[in-house]
């Protein structure tokens, strides 16, 4: 953690508090799940037992096929071996067969076009959006966080997807925002604003989450990618994430966290105006 907390200082160029000189990181990762997460940990279902009757009469129906067909094996296969010695016994005998037989299989298709339309109702954008406060909370007044695993194993499970992987993407996401909440700029200077800021906060956090990722792995960036997309998020255009606006978004994010009256496209502008005119139109947060 602490390599990896010495890395996300340096990519945002802000420090975390000190005591006795030992950085201040509140960070927790927690097996609890929150109530934002309910509906994701109940799964993509609107009704899931009527869905689990469905596959269990779908299961019985089959069954009674099978129950038909193997006691007459016998029979046919002794009948592949030596013909019946009273052909109309025989001819009763399939004619019987081929009746019950068509009476099950309607029953069978009817079961199974009734589960497949009620599979087809449920589906992924039936749970996302969901509230990123089902993967983890950051708070402002004593800044610390805490991230819930079970919420982001499911989410893994769900898009099949590494879990290790995506906590890793998670993690350092939520350290980014630690650090923009909580640490100090080069002359001592902490973040005055509040948590109204929460979607602007993210978001700067995302930008710099996904330009650190671009460094270490595709498969990390496509997890963070995802995670991005399932809650809601704004993902960063290439314009503010390339090294060109790297000073340039750093000088608009300290004048940001200075003046708690002004937003942030205002302080992007007014960093901008300081530029060349052709250069004005890397504004990625809209």
């Amino acid at each position: 953690m602490s390599s990896l907390r010495f890395d996300i200082e340096q990519a945002m160029g802000l420090k975390f508090p000190e005591r006795n000189g030992e950085a201040i990181v509140r960070f927790e990762e927690s097996v609890e799940i929150p109530r934002a997460a309910e509906t994701l940990m109940r799964g993509l279902y609107h009704d899931p037992e009527r869905v689990r009757q469905g596959f269990k009469l779908l299961h019985q129906e089959t069954g009674s096929l099978i129950d038909i067909l193997m006691p007459r094996r016998s029979k046919l296969r002794e009948w592949a071996d030596f013909l019946p010695e009273r052909p109309k016994d025989a001819e009763a005998f399939l004619k019987e067969t081929k009746e019950q037989l068509l009476i099950r299989e309607q029953r069978l298709v009817q079961a199974e076009r009734e589960l497949v339309g009620q599979l087809q109702e449920s589906g992924l954008e039936d749970v996302f959006p969901i509230p990123l406060a089902a993967f983890g909370i950051c708070t402002y007044r004593d800044p610390c966080v805490k991230v819930f695993l079970k919420p982001l194993g499911r989410f893994a499970e769900i898009l099949q997807i590494n879990p290790e992987v995506l906590r890793q993407a998670v993690r350092i996401h939520f350290l980014f925002l630690l650090l923009l909440i909580s640490g100090e700029d080069l002359d001592g200077q902490g973040y005055v604003r509040g948590g109204e800021e929460e979607e602007v906060t993210h978001w700067l956090a995302s930008v710099y989450t996904t330009r650190y990722l671009k460094s270490q792995s595709i498969e990390l960036i496509q997890c963070y990618q995802e995670w991005i997309k399932v809650w809601g998020g704004k993902t960063p255009n290439q314009s503010i994430i390339n090294e060109r606006a790297c000073e340039k978004t750093r000088a608009a994010l300290i004048f940001w966290r200075r003046q708690l009256n002004i937003g942030w496209e205002e302080c992007w502008h007014i960093i901008n105006q300081l530029e060349r005119p052709e250069s004005s139109n890397l504004m990625g947060f809209n």
